[in-house]
C-alpha cells in the first residue's frame, strides 16, 4: 500500500471535511507503520528475535 492509497483509505473512514489534525494523525500513523515494518524486517534479516516485554516490567508501567 502506498502513502496515497493509505490516505485515501483513511479519508473514506472520516465523515465530513478533513481537518488539519486528521491529516497529521493519518501521516503520523503511516510513519509509525512504515517504521515498524522496516524495524521488523531489519530484525528478520539479521536473525534477531524481537524483544517481548514481560508482565511487571517498567515498560508496561509507564
Amino acid at each position: 500500500m502506498t502513502e496515497n492509497q493509505y490516505l485515501d483509505y483513511c479519508k473514506a473512514q472520516v465523515n465530513g471535511p478533513l481537518k488539519e489534525e486528521d491529516l497529521i494523525l493519518m501521516l503520523t500513523a503511516w510513519g509509525h507503520i512504515k517504521y515498524s515494518i522496516g524495524y521488523n524486517q531489519a530484525l528478520k534479516d539479521n536473525g534477531i528475535e524481537p524483544k517481548q516485554p514481560s508482565a511487571g516490567t517498567e515498560e508496561l508501567e509507564n
